[in-house]
């Protein structure tokens, strides 16, 4: 069967022209610290009067360290700014670390090209050796290398210690 011009739905076309999106996109780049950050996301559209800002839908990020660390994020929603090199993303928030840390934050910003992460609370974080709340976390690099979370605001510790077999009590 063919289809002539009368079966062409305009008003759809036109409705996608306006609603420009990608499918699936990816984005990485390597900040100054010498983080790798790879951030993938449903979709992507651009704002209307910025091309260069997109807002991304169900993300997941990676950034990898110097020195092997590696965290995790995911957030429902984010604006990523290409032109000015950072992103928002938000929540909820799961932010996760290969030291052990599960933090769950109401948003997170982004220095894509500092390779700084800084998540706004009220958060609560799972730690190898207990549970805190705070106000805000600050993931960073600093010189010399090494990973490092920094958390601030009204920061409240329920320490659990270690058992002789290595897991909280």
């Amino acid at each position: 069967p063919s289809i002539d011009d009368t079966q062409i739905p305009y008003a759809d076309l036109d409705a996608l022209a306006r609603d420009q999106q990608v499918s699936a996109p990816s984005f990485a780049g390597v900040a100054d610290d010498g983080s790798i950050i790879s951030i993938t996301a449903e979709r992507a559209r651009p704002e209307e009067d910025r091309e260069e800002r997109l807002r991304i839908d169900r993300i997941d990020g990676v950034v990898d360290a110097p020195g092997g660390r590696r965290l995790t994020f995911s957030a429902a929603s984010g604006l990523l700014d290409q032109g000015a090199g950072r992103a928002e993303f938000a929540g909820p928030v799961l932010i996760v670390t290969t030291g052990g840390y599960r933090v769950t934050a109401t948003g997170l910003h982004a220095d894509l090209d500092g390779g700084r992460l800084a998540a706004e609370g009220p958060l609560e974080a799972t730690a190898p050796y207990g549970v805190l709340t705070a106000g805000r976390m600050v993931a960073e690099t600093p010189e010399g290398g090494g990973a490092r979370l920094v958390f601030q605001d009204g920061v409240r510790l329920v320490y659990r210690p270690r058992t002789d077999e290595g897991a909280p009590e």
